[in-house]
C-alpha cells in the first residue's frame, strides 16, 4: 500500500469488497485488500491498460505488450472479467450484463474515464489484449504511413502523442497540434510550465496552433490515412493539410455501471458526488475513486491510486470502530513526457525540466514501476 509506511490493520473476515473498475484506482485497492478479505474486481477487460504508456505503444511495433498486464496473473480468483450494469444498493449487490448478481459488503467505484483511442482502449469497453495488440500495430502503422499529422487537442494526452510522434520520426513528417486555447496540457499550469513545455514542442518541429478550434472535425477521416491531403479547419479561418487526423478530446466519464442506479447522485459531468472520506452520499459502504469521483483535483493516475490507499486506510479504521479519517487533496502535481528525451514536471508550483522528467517518466512512461507493481514481470519485446 501506498499511504505510509504503517503496518496494514486486519480486516474482518466476512468482509466483501466489490471493486468496479480495474484502472489505477481499481487495480490499487484490488492489491491493497488481496489476501486480507474476500474481493472481487470486476472488468470488462482480459487485462489492465497502463495508459501512461499508450502513446509510447502509437509510434512503436510491439510496445503495446508492455502496457497490457493480465488482471488473471496479478489476481487469480479475486478477478472476474465482466461489465457491469447495475447497482442495487438495497440489496448490496452488482449485477453485470449477463444479468450475473454479485453480492457485497462494501462496495468500491473506479469505473474512471472513457477517451479517443490510442490515448484510452474503451471501445469496446470488453477489448481483449489480443484485440488491442492489433490496435496499435494499426496506428502505429497509421502515423508511420502518414506524412502531415494533425492532433486535435492539447491537452496532456494530444501533448504527448506529438511529442511521440516527433520524437520518432524527426524531420520525416509534418506535426500539428491544434488546442482551443492558449494554455496546453493544463490550464493550472504556470507560464514557465507553459513556454518550457511549448519550446520542447517547437524544438521538436511541432507546429502549435493556439487558442483556435477545429471546426469540420465531424466531416474529416479520424484515425486513418488518406492518400491525398484533406484540409482541417479551424474557427478562425485557417487551414491545416493533413493525411492523418487524430482526436485527442472528448474525455468522459465512464457512467455505465451506475449512471440509472446512481444517477441522482451524479454531477453534471457524471461524477459521483462524495463526500469527505470518498463515500458516495448517502451510502456509507459505497466508495468512488479516481475519475468517476467528483474531488476538486486534477484527474491523474497517481491521484487514483492515492484515493484507493485512503480507502483502504478507513476500511481498517471501520473495522478497528475508530473515527474515519477524511480525504484531503493534494498540490496540483504534473509530469508528462515530449517523446523519449524531454519532458516535464510541475509540483508546489515549481517546474523541472527535462532531464529529471525523462529519467523519472519520459525514459520508460512508469513501465517497470507498473509491472512491479501488479506482481509481474516486463515481458521482453524483441
Amino acid at each position: 500500500m501506498g499511504f505510509g509506511s504503517s503496518k496494514p490493520q486486519p480486516l474482518p473476515e466476512n468482509m466483501k469488497a466489490v471493486i468496479v473498475g480495474g484502472g489505477y484506482g481499481g487495480a490499487q485497492m484490488a492489491r491493497n485488500l488481496q489476501g486480507r478479505c474476500q474481493v472481487v474486481l470486476i472488468d470488462p477487460k482480459d487485462a489492465f491498460h497502463h495508459n501512461m504508456g499508450a502513446l509510447r505503444a502509437a509510434v512503436e511495433p510491439g510496445f503495446v505488450l508492455k502496457t497490457l498486464i493480465p488482471y488473471k496473473k496479478s489476481f487469480g480468483d479475486n478477478f472476474k472479467r465482466g461489465l457491469v450494469t447495475a447497482i442495487d444498493p438495497d440489496n448490496n449487490c452488482v449485477t453485470l450484463e449477463n444479468g450475473e448478481k454479485i453480492p457485497y459488503t462494501h462496495l468500491v467505484i473506479a469505473t474512471g474515464s472513457a477517451g479517443p483511442f490510442p490515448g484510452k482502449l474503451t471501445s469496446p469497453m470488453n477489448i481483449s489484449m489480443e484485440e488491442a495488440g492489433k490496435m496499435y500495430a494499426g496506428i502505429a502503422k497509421e502515423i508511420a504511413d502518414a506524412e502531415n499529422v494533425v492532433v486535435v487537442g492539447g491537452g496532456p494526452v494530444g501533448v504527448e502523442l506529438a511529442g511521440e510522434i516527433a520524437t520518432d520520426y524527426a524531420g520525416k513528417k509534418k506535426v500539428t497540434l491544434i488546442h482551443p486555447h492558449d494554455k496546453i496540457a493544463d490550464p493550472m499550469t504556470n507560464e514557465k510550465f507553459q513556454s518550457t513545455l511549448k519550446g520542447q514542442l517547437k524544438d521538436l518541429g511541432v507546429n502549435l496552433v493556439l487558442g483556435e478550434r477545429v471546426s469540420n472535425l465531424k466531416s474529416l477521416p479520424l484515425g486513418y490515412t488518406t492518400n491525398t491531403l484533406t484540409t482541417v479547419r479551424t474557427d478562425k479561418g485557417q487551414e491545416i493539410e493533413a493525411n492523418l487526423v487524430l482526436p485527442c478530446t472528448g474525455l468522459k466519464t465512464n457512467t455505465t455501471a451506475y449512471g440509472t442506479s446512481l444517477g441522482d447522485k451524479m454531477d453534471t459531468n457524471g461524477r459521483l458526488k462524495v463526500n469527505e472520506f470518498l463515500q458516495v452520499n448517502g451510502h456509507k459502504n459505497i466508495y468512488a475513486i479516481g475519475d468517476c469521483a467528483d474531488v476538486k483535483e486534477t484527474k491523474l493516475a497517481y491521484n487514483a491510486g492515492v484515493h484507493a490507499d485512503a480507502v483502504t486506510k478507513n476500511l481498517e479504521n471501520e473495522a478497528a470502530g475508530k473515527e474515519l479519517k477524511p480525504y484531503k487533496p493534494g498540490g496540483f502535481f504534473m509530469a508528462l513526457s515530449c517523446g523519449r528525451n524531454n519532458g516535464i514536471m510541475t509540483t508546489g508550483g515549481y517546474v523541472i525540466g527535462s532531464f529529471i522528467a525523462k529519467r523519472i517518466k519520459s525514459k520508460e512512461v512508469f513501465v517497470p514501476m507498473t509491472w512491479k507493481k501488479m506482481g509481474q514481470p516486463v515481458p521482453e519485446v524483441k
